[in-house]
């Protein structure tokens, strides 16, 4: 379809459209509340704009629009797409604007829910499995009285450390004004247990992860259980609880988001479907793929690529000797490097991927969720593609996936699989190179 005809099949729907010159190159990035008022508006006065925006429209080739479900949401994939393309006309969100965040402490005994800003670069940066993020929320205001409610519904700890250990000390909450207002359930005297207080963190995960159909089910059940038992206190608590989740104002998807950012980058839909077809909770869009190559156990190697979007991320490959393994077994060679991967992806708080790929079967894939499990990792899912057949093995599947030949999924996943594999031959062609030339 031609430029000028896109202008006149435009939605009256809030988005984001993208502006490309003659090489197709995103050139700016905006948002409407109405996509269909608001770019054709661009071309109508062209004289009473200032150069720059007279330069950008004269620049103008081709356009591309995403529907968003509302304002907020178009206001996050804005800014998410000026920092994927550095758009040549945008300027006001280069700077890395932050949102807010929700951050929930899951690593602590008693975990506190927060406020925080903080850029998607910091967040990766600072990404451990002790610490969860929610958001991000356009409306600060908003925001604070999302947090205000939760507080009520699910009274977390919201003190520091040394108030939470002089109340302990003391053994008395007596002083503590959250306490006295029904904000906090004391846990520093053990007013409720470790295990309940878990509970609650359970529900706020929940909540905030968008299940809330799920969580509202979960408490209408233990409405009612309380209700048959004549426990008409927690009763009237739960019910009070349900209200006011039904009332919160929508938070913004950012799962949806980043799909809409990774379709407009050109590999969304692959992903999207990479994630339906192996049963992932989120969307794949950091992939890192392990193999091993060694000739009878000597000179043994191990490498990890890194896909980012569906696309190479050169810079954070790796490559690793064989140490702690010795002889023909593939399984403990794999397992050896995701276990000095992760180690030290953890302790420099560097960015987990969304989904590991191995090169093998069964046994390899049941081999690194042992480790992961091991360092804390479980949450991040593994699959094994055996070459030959090409089957997808999942561990919480007896069977493997077989998907078509023709099928766009399979090709990305091979194409990973084969770049561990021409990365970890490469090294070992290297080092038996070395070998040869030592002799």
């Amino acid at each position: 379809m031609k430029f000028e005809e896109k202008l006149t099949f435009l939605p009256d729907a809030p988005g984001v459209y993208m502006m490309k010159d003659i090489t197709g190159r995103v050139i700016y990035v905006g948002k409407a509340k109405s996509i269909k008022r608001r770019v054709p508006s661009y071309f109508q006065s062209p004289g009473s704009y200032s150069p720059r925006t007279f330069a950008l429209i004269s620049n103008v080739r081709d356009l591309e629009y995403i529907v968003t479900r509302n304002e907020k949401e178009a206001l996050v994939l804005e800014n998410e797409l000026i920092k994927y393309f550095h758009p040549k006309y945008n300027i006001a969100l280069r700077d890395d604007k932050t949102y807010p965040h929700l951050k929930l402490t899951i690593d602590e005994d008693f975990p506190k829910l927060v406020m925080v800003r903080i850029s998607k670069r910091e967040r990766v940066k600072h990404r451990t499995p002790g610490i969860k993020y929610f958001g991000p929320y356009p409306d600060v205001s908003s925001l604070k009285r999302t947090l205000k409610t939760i507080q009520k519904i699910f009274p977390l700890v919201k003190c520091s450390k040394s108030f939470f250990l002089a109340r302990r000390k003391e053994g008395n909450p007596s002083n503590c004004l959250d306490f006295h207002l029904g904000q906090c359930l004391a846990p520093c005297v053990e007013w409720i247990s470790g295990e309940d207080y878990r509970k609650i963190v359970e529900k706020v995960v929940l909540f905030l992860s968008g299940k809330g159909e799920s969580l509202l089910k979960k408490l209408k059940e233990e409405m009612e259980k309380a209700s048959r038992r004549l426990d008409f206190e927690k009763a009237k608590i739960l019910r009070d609880q349900v209200q006011a989740i039904q009332s919160i104002s929508e938070k913004v998807n950012l799962r949806q988001v980043e799909k809409q950012k990774l379709k407009a980058a050109g590999m969304g839909e692959v992903l999207i479907e990479l994630q339906k077809a192996i049963e992932l909770e989120n969307l794949p869009e950091r992939i890192e793929a392990f193999d091993i190559s060694e000739i009878y156990g000597d000179s043994a190697v191990g490498s990890t690529v890194v896909f980012s979007g569906g696309r190479p991320e050169n810079k954070s490959y790796r490559k690793f000797k064989i140490k702690m393994v010795s002889g023909i077994d593939d399984v403990g060679m794999i397992k050896e490097v995701i276990y000095r991967r992760y180690t030290r992806l953890i302790r420099e708080k560097g960015l987990l991927p969304d989904l590991i790929l191995v090169d093998g079967g069964k046994g390899q894939v049941n081999g690194a969720k042992g480790v992961l499990k091991e360092l804390g990792l479980e949450s991040i899912p593994v699959v094994g593609l055996a070459k030959g057949e090409e089957l997808i093995f999942l561990p919480q599947r007896s069977r493997p996936i077989r998907l078509p030949s023709s099928s766009p999924t399979l090709h990305l996943i091979q194409h990973i699989r084969d770049e561990a594999h021409r990365f970890a031959i490469r090294y070992h062609r290297l080092l038996q190179k070395k070998k040869l030339i030592g002799k």
